[in-house]
């Protein structure tokens, strides 16, 4: 029963995919998935439930440079009602409602402004954790050295704005980078959620019989982050699918079991997105009920 339940999600992600690659082989891929281990996709989806929450704790971090404080089971439900929009919406809308709600934290009135500060050091720590990977890739010759002068790029500039925000107190966008010491914990936590995200990659590719999932693994993740520059679709459907079945034919993987391996990964991170989707709707459930009782009594 869960099989079918796991074939029948992989297979309404794959309707947003029928754009982008010929049907006949769209059909292939959605038959390998079909014989895919379940075991290792519930593995896949405990990956990413750690890295979820890995990402939820990296926003906690960076906004409690700026200012604000919560607990993780709130940072988790605010980064959740973020994962259900970016599902249905595009071009990442889910960032912006995580803006607006991680900064109600903030206890001053340019919270909007340090939030979105926030944000961008969560960016450049991400940019940190892709380096020291893009390297191993290109160590292991599956992965181009380019991406990397980008993500120092970023680097430089996050370092250029530790410099300025210490400096320049008054700028509340640089909250974030003001002392970088603290930044270490949110380098940690994007760490741990990279990590997730690595294994959720490699478990994939190895419910689907992938030759060496782990070296696969390193090649899907640049390509999943260059993909999710230019998110035009919900969800990013379609687009992930293919870049991981682009990222696998580097590794001698045929197009048709890395699309499976695409549609397999994109449909269980979808499914764990949805989860904290709806545990973030039900946390903050009582708070909408009380806010309106308190208006209707007023």
């Amino acid at each position: 029963m869960l099989k079918k339940i796991a074939i029948g999600t992989v297979a309404a992600a794959a309707m947003g995919v029928g754009g982008f690659f010929a049907r006949h082989r769209l059909g292939e891929a959605i038959h390998t998935v079909g014989t895919a281990d379940p075991n290792w996709l519930f593995a896949a989806a405990a990956c990413f439930i750690v890295a979820t929450v890995a990402a939820a704790g990296s926003w906690r971090c960076a906004v409690g440079n700026a200012g604000g404080e919560t607990s993780l089971p709130d940072a988790c439900a605010r980064y959740g009602a973020g994962s259900l929009v970016n599902t249905f919406v595009p071009f990442r809308a889910g960032d912006a409602v995580r803006i607006a709600l991680f900064s109600r934290l903030v206890p001053h009135r340019q919270r909007v402004r340090s939030t979105t500060g926030a944000f961008a050091a969560i960016g450049a720590a991400r940019a940190v954790v892709l380096i020291a990977l893009v390297a191993a890739g290109a160590v292991a010759g599956a992965v181009p050295l380019w991406p990397l002068l980008i993500l120092a790029g970023i680097v430089v500039i996050a370092a250029g704005a530790a410099f300025f925000a210490r400096k320049h107190e008054e700028s509340h966008f640089l909250d974030a980078f003001r002392n970088p010491r603290a930044l270490a914990p949110l380098i940690g936590w994007m760490i741990l959620s990279t990590v997730g995200r690595y294994g959720a990659a490699a478990t994939a590719c190895a419910a689907l019989g992938i030759k060496d999932a782990f070296a696969a693994a390193i090649i899907i993740l640049p390509a999943l982050d260059l993909a999710g520059l230019l998110p035009l679709t919900p969800g990013n459907v379609g687009t992930t699918s293919g870049a991981i079945a682009v990222a696998l034919k580097a590794h001698h993987v045929s197009f048709h079991a890395g699309l499976a391996a695409g549609i397999a990964f994109h449909a269980v991170e979808t499914a764990v997105g949805l989860l904290f989707g709806v545990a973030a709707a039900v946390w903050f459930a009582p708070a909408v009920r009380l806010r309106g009782r308190l208006t209707s009594t007023v």
